[in-house]
């Protein structure tokens, strides 16, 4: 289950499993609008930095991160980005959004099925933000 927590710049979705548990929080990116909105992890725009920029931050921070082109996330603090966008946006060098369009804090564990997969050959750098 999903609750939608809607601000005219701003949207949050909690995700709950059974419904009855929160097991995810997704910030989407802000839009424009009269209020100054920042989403900051240790001091760094999650929005405003370049989505590269950003995870060599993390890295900086010896910070394990996996995934890079769409989909990366930062397993010891079950946290996930995603710049996949549902309009036009400005577009980094790789071709890619330039910034985050998502930042998802899950509990504890949360990327923990990944190093199992990983370990079965297959990877994928985190589950879609929806």
């Amino acid at each position: 289950m999903k609750a939608l927590l809607l601000h005219p710049q701003f949207e949050v979705v909690f995700h709950f499993e059974e419904g009855r548990t929160l097991t995810a929080a997704e910030a989407l990116i802000p839009g424009p609008g009269p209020e100054e909105i920042a989403v900051s992890f240790r001091g760094v725009d999650v929005f405003r930095t370049p989505a590269r920029v950003l995870l060599e931050r993390l890295r900086e921070m010896g910070l394990t991160v996996h995934g890079e082109t769409l989909y990366a996330n930062v397993p010891q603090l079950s946290l996930g980005f995603t710049r996949v966008a549902g309009r036009e946006v400005p577009l980094d060098s790789d071709g890619e959004p330039l910034y985050f369009q998502a930042v998802l804090t899950g509990s504890a564990g949360y990327y923990d099925f990944m190093a199992a997969e990983s370990k079965g050959g297959y990877e994928r750098a985190s589950p879609p933000c929806t």
